[in-house]
């Protein structure tokens, strides 16, 4: 009987550190603008980028009307993710809307039913925009750490990303 509850107190201490360890992880700088986080993908539908992409200009010296028209060689995708752990800065909802652009096709987060997701907020419009090409698929372990297929956990993900694509693209210095 000693054994058992050993074992059991054993089981229940390692767990209570995982918990801690994943609990820690959240690291907030408001002064980045990036948002990454644990998502479970709710929808993602594709819509025409090049839908309203026209605008009208005064020219301010000639005062002539200039017909301004851009193109979006990417194809456009409305996501809709459920908010399931912050890892960086907090989205302060438990589901988010956002725009992702992809030049290949269909995003390949999709294919992953949960994955880190990286996202940038524009404060004139109060939209959020996909990070390109960036995210992590991860899954629960039966501990309930969520580990990627190889094993990393999140926090190791994360730091390999801020050293990596995140300092080059100028988000981290």
């Amino acid at each position: 009987m000693t054994i058992i509850i050993g074992i059991f107190i054993l089981c229940v201490c390692c767990k209570s550190t995982n918990i801690q360890n994943e609990t820690n992880l959240t690291t907030k700088n408001d002064s980045i603008n990036l948002y990454a986080f644990v998502g479970q993908k709710i929808s993602v539908t594709e819509f025409d980028p090049n839908e309203n992409n026209e605008r009208i200009e005064i020219d301010s010296i000639t005062g002539d009307t200039i017909r301004r028209v851009s193109f979006s060689m990417d194809l456009g995708f409305k996501a809709k993710y459920k908010v399931i752990k912050n890892v960086f800065n907090d989205l302060k909802t438990d589901t988010v809307d956002f725009v992702a652009y992809d030049h290949y096709g269909r995003p390949k987060f999709e294919r992953y039913e949960n994955v880190i997701l990286y996202l940038s907020l524009n404060k004139k419009t109060g939209k959020y925009y996909h990070q390109k090409y960036l995210y992590d698929p991860i899954k629960k372990g039966r501990n309930g750490i969520w580990k990627s297929p190889s094993g990393k956990s999140i926090e190791k993900i994360f730091r390999e990303r801020r050293k990596g694509i995140l300092k080059s693209r100028g988000i981290f210095e």
